[in-house]
């Protein structure tokens, strides 16, 4: 029951923000009551703290399976990156849901949730865009700026009301062609 209200509760959230939704709505959602919802979670912020958490640690897998393996940064980064577009549109909106209602959550909350995403997503990522720099795989550029940059164009495809539209098969490949390569088409030597 408690796997059943997470995943309810975060449809709800993504679909209508963390404000928009009631208790009432997830136990009603959950064909439970609302005292049933109570005895699983004591509020709407540890509903929201948990759904963050598990997210978190799913992103965890996809970082480092992304990261492991051979090849070049590129290649590593691309892995990383296809992988954050395998998952269901609705998992990846769980990171807008959670730039955006962070604050709801109790400070204690908030600043672990601040600790674990610097933990398992931001700093494996700037990771390997240092490797990348160290090995020449990438330009000198600053590893947080190129981190940033990356996050700001993959971050539109985390959105369901995008998200679903835009993405096809294709749209990391691209998305990485275009962030590793350009836009610009280079004349032939």
């Amino acid at each position: 029951m408690r796997e059943r209200i997470l995943e309810t509760a975060m449809s709800l959230f993504v679909s209508r923000g963390y404000d928009g939704v009631a208790m009432r709505e997830i136990s009603d959602a959950c064909g439970i009551t609302k005292a049933a919802l109570y005895h699983h979670f004591i509020g709407k912020a540890e509903l929201l703290n948990e759904i963050f958490t598990t997210y978190l640690d799913e992103m965890a897998v996809v970082v480092t399976t992304g990261t492991q393996g051979g090849g070049t940064a590129e290649d590593r980064l691309r892995r990383v990156v296809r992988g954050m577009f395998d998952l269901p549109v609705e998992r990846r909106a769980i990171l807008r849901l959670a730039m955006h209602d962070v604050g709801s959550l109790e400070p204690e909350q908030r600043a672990a949730f601040g600790l674990a995403y610097q933990e398992k997503f931001l700093g494996p990522l700037k990771g390997l865009i240092d490797a990348g720099l160290a090995s020449g795989d990438f330009v000198a550029k600053s590893s947080e700026f190129v981190l940033w940059m990356l996050l700001g164009m993959v971050y539109p495809f985390f959105s369901p009301s995008r998200g679903s539209h835009l993405a096809s098969d294709d749209s990391a490949d691209d998305l990485l062609d275009i962030f590793c390569r350009g836009l610009v088409r280079t004349a032939a030597p």
